[in-house]
């Protein structure tokens, strides 16, 4: 098999649509072992084997530090140094960083922004309405995410357009070693710049907010909560706010995105949607498995492993592939159609076991809330021109979009 088109840093077709290639390995390679880049991988394909590799964590590890061992250059280029937190922790530091994570995230707190959450989308839904022509990106699900992010983490408005930036750059070079045999100097340098940067303002924001305690955002819920009377230490603080920006800003600015494509590219599925908002909390699952806004996520292996005959040293670097999984026909009937209503649906777009994503519920309540307004306040969503995509197939990013919404 030819595989130059399987790259997702510099092939643009790939980019624009991984599906066809990622369903011909899926069936022909569930397991690939490939060499292009800095660094060897093994990838997977199938719903059953990812599955099991994100319920396995004698096996299967998220610690990116791994990945580096001791080499500076590619562990800022895997931003290890931004994820010394829960994506990357493992065994008891995890436990624990978990359990206070639960704690902050419970419903009564996330409900506590829904008022916000709505106001948002209810201003940005007038504007869209009110516009002949709008970018659904950036005039529509960016200024909900990023009002929302600084909502939940308790940040300045006025640094909203700065965390953005510092966000967008952050995802250009990421999974670059597992693609380039030669990893690029000057993205590098400023990735590196732009997490120190971000570390920076957070140091500063949460020192501050030792000297001045306030309530009702997440990141001084995250300063007071406790596990076995240990509170989280001020690093642990910083790297679960650049956790929930890093994680929850790009990712739910996709899912919003997509929900929206997927109405305008299956109508038949939006007039059911209309008919039945009851059907909203499944169509946001469902876009979350058709249009996976992170297309794969690393583990690394932590013994030596044989999968489908392949045979993967300990210490390994493995990408698992979400979109792959959630379009495979052997977990999902009809996987290449939005279904509104799909149910069951055990997509993998949250990932999965005790590293499932722990802004799952905040995303899914902002996106149902948009959903909601939408199919509500309109009778018909039209995509006016081809999508601007991101340059980086590792993130289902549509950067703009031009959209109509036709008033209900």
């Amino acid at each position: 098999m030819d595989l130059s088109g399987f790259n997702a840093l510099t092939n643009f077709a790939f980019i624009a649509d991984p599906v066809p290639l990622l369903a011909e390995l899926r069936a022909s390679h569930p397991v690939l072992r490939i060499n292009p880049g800095v660094k060897e991988s093994f990838h997977f394909f199938r719903y059953d084997d990812i599955r099991a590799a994100l319920l396995d964590p004698e096996s299967f590890s998220p610690d990116r530090r791994l990945f580096a061992r001791g080499d500076a250059d590619l562990g800022d280029s895997n931003l290890s140094f931004l994820f010394n937190n829960m994506i990357s922790a493992t065994g008891e530091r995890h436990r624990r960083l978990r359990m206070i994570g639960n704690r902050v995230f419970m419903p009564k707190m996330i409900e506590a922004f829904r008022p916000r959450a709505e106001a948002v989308v209810a201003g940005r839904l007038a504007f869209a309405l009110a516009a002949d022509c709008f970018d659904l990106v950036e005039d529509f699900a960016v200024p909900i995410t990023i009002s929302m992010i600084a909502e939940v983490l308790g940040l300045p408005k006025a640094d909203l357009q700065l965390i953005r930036e510092w966000s967008m750059v952050l995802a250009e070079n990421s999974g670059a070693p597992t693609w380039m045999a030669r990893l690029d100097p000057e993205v590098l340098q400023r990735g590196r710049d732009t997490g120190l940067a971000l570390a920076e303002y957070f140091a500063g924001y949460i020192a501050e907010r030792r000297r001045r305690p306030r309530e009702g955002d997440l990141i001084s819920a995250f300063m007071t909560a406790e596990v076995d009377g240990q509170r989280l230490s001020d690093e642990e603080v910083l790297s679960m706010a650049m956790l929930l920006l890093l994680a929850g800003n790009e990712t739910t600015t996709n899912l919003i995105t997509n929900f929206v494509r997927a109405l305008a590219r299956f109508p038949d599925q939006a007039a059911a949607l209309r008919a039945n908002l009851a059907l909203v909390p499944d169509a946001i699952e469902e876009t979350v498995r058709y249009a996976s806004s992170i297309r794969n996520i690393d583990r690394f292996a932590l013994r030596d492993l044989t999968t489908h005959g392949v045979d993967i040293p300990s210490g390994s670097l493995c990408v698992l592939w979400l979109a792959a999984a959630n379009r495979d026909p052997e977990a999902f009937t009809e996987p290449d159609r939005f279904l509104a209503g799909r149910s069951p649906n055990r997509h993998l777009g949250f990932g999965g076991g005790a590293h499932l994503c722990l802004g799952a519920p905040l995303a899914r309540m902002e996106a149902g809330i948009a959903a909601r307004e939408i199919l509500t306040r309109t009778r018909e969503v039209e995509l006016a021109g081809p999508p601007i995509l991101g340059g980086n197939a590792n993130f289902n990013n549509v950067l703009h979009q031009k959209a109509r919404f036709l008033p209900g």
